[in-house]
């Protein structure tokens, strides 16, 4: 290295520079950074003659450094400056999404700050002649921050390389964002072991080897980081996690969807709004429900039951097929079967000119038929998928009248109206089957029992005021009963009684 002799000032005594403090510049560089220099070193005397102070070391020093910082940030800002300017006239004519991240994500920008140190690392040094504590420190502390600002755009680096692989390659939306964080992490780890090494004045090789002594204790640290990585490594390896994807974590209030899959944490937003928090390795640790196959379908499942009174499924009869025969869509699949039993045949399964399943036998074997052909005609129900309508084992509560088949949609609220409307439809037609659901007692069962308990005949029920059984009636009236049939639920179900009988009772006389 080419010795600088500084002989334009008593100031400053005539040295070579120390090579193990700075930058071992070429002798163009170091030629024109000592141009420069003599440049500033000149405005600084000029500084202190105009206003007559001494030519003190120190006090040149000061100046010479705080000068040297000035002029390292304007160079800085005028890059900076020509970069934006320069970006903003190519940037339309450029037809490229990596170069947009770029852009975006301030890429060029952050390039820029590492040069105002780079400069000022350049220029301080001429100064620092006989000052070897002070200079090794200046350079230490500009090194560490040349080492923050590459750590800074490397980072920011892996996050536009993220970008354009998470919205061209990744198109299953594969939790990569974990990965991402982890190259971040083994950057900065990389930054700070060479800080240390700078201020130790060692070598990043073996402050690495002395981390050896403390993996324990790094393992301890950062156990949430290598499980993350695992967990992350597992979910993406075996397709199991997307973002946006609705999951249930096992041993968790979660239920909603996957906003964000990083290297420590899950966030998940539930369907109240509020966001769970959970680690990766619960996952695979607990395991967890998914429902992106059925969002990838665009179907999802109805099961419901309908709690059916045993005392209310009765055999039919001629009247009673007659009756139900005035429904549009049983009309011919009752003919048909009873054609099927003139001719001695009974299939009530898998039946041979393709009825769907049911019997005429009962009114709840009607019944099941009417709601698979109410289904097989509803353009909301999948017909590519299962759709079957049956009983379960009776319970204390009644025989369960399930339907179980799959909406068209996933979607949330259209599959809740299909699902709704379905079942409110089978509620009123349950009563044009002359079947009722169980329910517990209401009002109006303890007036018909405190009725009935003294030995009243049950014909006087229809004196009950409405809306306490279901007739036409309106308050205060008494109802009128449907044509063969004592009204709704709970009431005296049988046969109406005769005209001659319906005498008027002691209250009305």
């Amino acid at each position: 290295m080419i010795p600088l002799i500084v002989s334009h000032t008593d100031s400053i005594p005539a040295a070579p520079i120390d090579t193990n403090v700075g930058f071992h510049l070429s002798d163009t560089t170091e030629e024109s950074s000592y141009f420069i220099a003599r440049i500033l070193m000149k405005c600084v005397n000029w500084f202190l003659d105009i206003f007559g102070l001494e030519h003190h070391s120190t006090l040149f020093l000061l100046l010479y450094a705080t000068l040297v910082f000035l002029v390292a940030w304007c160079v800085g800002m005028m890059v900076k400056w020509i970069m934006v300017y320069t970006l903003n006239k190519i940037g339309p004519h450029v037809k490229n999404d990596f170069y947009s991240y770029l852009v975006g994500h301030h890429f060029f920008t952050k390039i820029c700050r590492i040069i105002p140190p780079i400069i000022f690392l350049i220029l301080i040094q001429f100064t620092l002649n006989g000052r070897e504590s002070l200079a090794l420190w200046l350079t230490r502390i500009t090194w560490i921050y040349i080492v923050f600002i590459l750590c800074r755009t490397f980072t920011t680096l892996a996050d536009v390389v993220w970008t354009h692989v998470n919205n061209k390659a990744n198109k299953r939306h594969l939790p990569l964002n974990g990965v991402v964080q982890l190259v971040k992490l083994i950057l900065w780890i990389i930054g700070v072991i060479i800080v240390f090494g700078i201020l130790f004045n060692r070598s990043p090789a073996s402050m690495l080897a002395g981390l050896g002594a403390f993996s324990a204790v790094l393992m301890l640290v950062f156990k949430d980081n290598i499980l993350g990585v695992v967990a992350g490594v597992q979910l993406a390896e075996n397709d199991s996690l997307h973002e946006g994807d609705w999951i249930v974590p096992n041993g968790s209030d979660a239920n909603g969807t996957v906003t964000e899959v990083g290297l420590t944490a899950i966030k998940i937003e539930n369907w109240d709004k509020t966001i769970s928090t959970i680690p990766p390795y619960d996952l695979i640790s607990k395991g967890f429900k998914s429902y992106r196959n059925m969002q990838l379908s665009h179907t999802r499942r109805i099961q419901r039951s309908y709690m059916i009174d045993a005392d209310s499924i009765v055999a039919t009869d001629d009247n009673m097929l007659a009756e139900f025969a005035e429904i549009p869509l049983l009309k011919e699949w009752i003919a048909k079967k009873l054609e099927q039993r003139a001719a001695g045949k009974v299939e009530d399964v898998n039946n041979s000119a393709g009825l769907v399943d049911g019997s005429i036998d009962t009114n709840l074997g009607i019944l099941r038929a009417y709601v698979k052909l109410y289904l097989d005609t509803n353009p909301n129900i999948s017909h590519a998928d299962d759709c079957f309508v049956n009983t379960l084992a009776q319970t204390a509560t009644g025989i369960p009248f399930q339907v179980y088949c799959f909406t068209s949609t996933s979607s949330w609220i259209p599959y809740e109206g299909i699902q709704s409307t379905v079942f409110e439809h089978i509620a009123v037609m349950l009563y044009r089957f002359h079947l009722y659901t169980f329910e517990n007692p209401t009002g109006r069962d303890t007036i018909i029992d405190g009725y009935l308990s003294p030995g009243k005949d049950p014909e006087y029920l229809w004196g009950l005021p409405y809306p306490f059984f279901n007739g036409s009636g309106h308050p205060g009236k008494p109802g009128v009963p449907p044509a063969g049939l004592y009204p709704g639920p709970n009431l005296y179900c049988g046969p109406v009684p005769p005209a001659s009988a319906k005498k008027e009772s002691p209250a009305q006389k």
